[in-house]
């Protein structure tokens, strides 16, 4: 039996919806034959990923490879895919049921990202190698009380972000949150399930997050500086501008570019500005980069330290010389 092409259109169109990838459950839902299926299969139209799960040929590699793996994709893998930072690791992570046995790992292993794509806020697909692979329980983060579009193939947000915080450390976690909230991915009203769930040790994260922050490397290089000592100020206001991204001690504006949104010249351009005007306004403003955050961060912050020192020193004399010239 062949399938018809309304029917190829149907199944088309519900897997398609489902995010290119859909369980034979989902598609029986929506009230596809089963002969259709099997049919669509046999014409191309349709891989056949594993027992019961199948996808459009539009499918990205990790989807096929958690799917291949007998999982879906979790932690930092499926955060990325909705925009919220999942620190530094290149491998993809796969959420499996506590019962899984028989995953595929080494039939996934040499799968992965092109070397000709390079990887960016946009291409985030893991790198070939052995994927992490997490075992999920049931737990208190999950707020989901109905089956999504997506639950086929990936993690939900909560699922997703809480095996992320025990799964990365602790700067790279609280940057995660941080993301998440931002990007209204979670909302504030569910830190308390959120927190709930995780272990004691990591309870202390809850006050150093701050959903303000515009990345994920400036949740770190905050977290970071003031765990050091500083006083840390995020998204501060330039008059004529837009916000500084951190501002350390009331003193020093600190600027984390990115080659994915400061490069074209009116960007440049606009960067350059910027840091004219915090000049103007007597902030002098550092800008960096993320490998001077995760390659070299004794030197970045050493110049930062010297950076707000000579400001505070400045501002100390200018205050004694006031205080001269009225006494």
């Amino acid at each position: 039996m062949t399938a018809s092409s309304r029917d190829l259109r149907l199944i088309q169109h519900c897997v398609r919806r489902n995010g290119n990838v859909a369980s034979r459950r989902t598609l029986l839902e929506a009230r596809i034959d089963p002969a259709s299926i099997d049919a669509a299969c046999r014409s191309g139209a349709l891989e056949r990923l594993r027992r019961g799960m199948y996808a459009l040929p539009e499918a990205d590699i990790d989807q096929r490879r958690a799917v291949m793996a007998g999982g879906r994709v979790g932690c930092v893998s499926a955060l990325r895919r909705v925009g919220v930072w999942g620190g530094l690791d290149t491998a993809i992570h796969i959420h499996v049921p506590p019962s899984a046995s028989r995953l595929h790992l080494d039939e996934i292993a040499a799968l992965g990202r092109s070397p000709e794509t390079r990887r960016t806020d946009k291409t985030f697909w893991a790198e070939p190698g052995p994927p992490r692979v997490h075992w999920q329980r049931a737990n208190a983060a999950s707020t989901r009380t109905a089956r999504s579009w997506a639950d086929d193939w990936l993690a939900d947000p909560m699922s997703a972000l809480r095996q992320a915080v025990l799964c990365l450390d602790d700067e790279h976690a609280i940057a995660a949150i941080d993301s998440a909230l931002r990007k209204e991915v979670v909302h504030a009203h569910n830190l308390e399930s959120l927190f709930r769930s995780l272990p004691r040790r990591l309870q202390r994260l809850r006050v150093e997050l701050d959903p303000a922050a515009d990345s994920g490397p400036e949740s770190i290089v905050r977290v970071r500086m003031r765990r050091a000592g500083f006083v840390v100020e995020p998204q501060v206001g330039i008059p004529g501008s837009s916000d500084l991204d951190l501002l350390i001690n009331g003193v020093v504006g600190l600027d984390i570019d990115s080659r994915a949104w400061h490069t074209g010249e009116e960007q440049i351009s606009w960067d350059y500005g910027k840091t004219l005007q915090s000049f103007a306004f007597g902030r002098p403003t550092l800008r960096i980069l993320p490998h001077h955050i995760f390659d070299m961060w004794p030197s970045t912050l050493a110049a930062i330290s010297r950076a707000v020192s000579d400001m505070e020193d400045l501002h100390r004399l200018r205050r004694m010389n006031r205080n001269r010239s009225t006494g």
